[in-house]
């Protein structure tokens, strides 16, 4: 088990994290994961190669989306009484966080060489773009003896606010320009329905009988984007999906506390993404658990990814 930081270019760090024979990449711009390496040296993860890639980028690539990660319409939600004007970067809706959100920042690391395993931290203030309340959020990466990598994902707040973060990995199993080959199968028995802007309609819909029934594993579709609710409790550490390569025999296993998960078919950039988190618009949805962080109520979710 190992911790090694490298310098990443213009002040970013980047630290590699080895154990179980995994190793992962991780820098501390927008806290993302900037690769991970299968048992068999096959890179998994899209990546760059400095950080001065992660801030030319709009799509997201590996970081921790937040300070709420997926749409928001209108850029506005409704807390305690009061609506809160957020900027719109996605048409007329808000996306992860805003155009400055949680991926475009510097975050402060903390490395825990024994355990494989760097932490890190970052402060936003009230009325961060445009959302209510001081929060300080972490994301914990540790590679566990059996080669687990695990995310753990919190935050406590000053005054009620939202909360939803997500690690946007861009995966590719097959070390090849595409997902063509690859077969995903979701543990979700139902989904939310959107309108031609991808915010929800408020509904919570079976797979059965839709072109979105991934129970059993179908081949993934490139233009997907679309939430899942996860079968099983929220809250506790269950089977979110698995993806595998029958060309190269790999597969990802993800597992997560969250309540939903986005997949997303990765807009033709040859990766896919497998983003547990609360559901898109939840602020703005009655339906729909919405993570109200506040004092007495911090906000803490877990992802784990197992290789096979």
């Amino acid at each position: 088990m190992s911790v090694q930081l490298t310098p990443f270019g213009d002040g970013a760090n980047l630290f590699t994290l080895e154990a179980g024979g995994v190793r992962a990449q991780v820098t501390d711009y927008g806290a993302a994961l900037v690769s991970l390496r299968h048992p068999d040296g096959t890179g998994l993860v899209l990546g760059f190669d400095d950080v001065s890639g992660y801030q030319r980028d709009e799509s997201f690539r590996g970081v921790i989306a937040g300070r709420y990660a997926n749409r928001i319409a209108e850029g506005r939600l409704t807390l305690g009484g009061k609506t809160w004007v957020l900027p719109c970067n996605n048409g007329r809706n808000h996306l992860h966080g805003g155009p400055e959100g949680f991926g475009k920042r510097f975050w402060q690391a903390e490395m825990d060489e024994a355990a494989a395993a760097v932490r890190f931290l970052l402060i936003s203030p009230h009325l961060d773009q445009g959302y209510p309340g001081e929060v300080t959020a972490a994301v914990r990466y540790a590679i566990e003896d059996d080669g687990r990598l695990t995310l753990t994902l919190s935050a406590r707040a000053d005054r009620p606010t939202v909360v939803n973060l997500t690690p946007h990995g861009y995966f590719n199993l097959a070390g090849a320009d595409d997902i063509a080959s690859h077969l995903l199968r979701l543990h979700c028995s139902t989904f939310t329905p959107v309108d031609g802007d991808l915010i929800p309609t408020g509904e919570i819909a079976e797979v059965a009988g839709t072109p979105f029934d991934f129970r059993a594993p179908r081949p993934f579709p490139p233009e997907i984007d679309l939430n899942f609710a996860v079968d099983g409790e929220p809250g506790t550490l269950r089977p979110v999906a698995e993806v595998r390569d029958p060309r190269s025999g790999r597969t990802l296993v993800v597992r997560a506390t969250a309540p939903g998960v986005q997949v997303y078919g990765g807009g033709g950039s040859g990766g896919f993404c497998v983003e547990p988190q609360y559901f898109p618009d939840s602020p703005n949805q009655p339906a729909f658990a919405a993570p109200v962080v506040d004092p007495d109520h911090p906000y803490e979710e877990t992802v784990e990814y197992r290789l096979q």
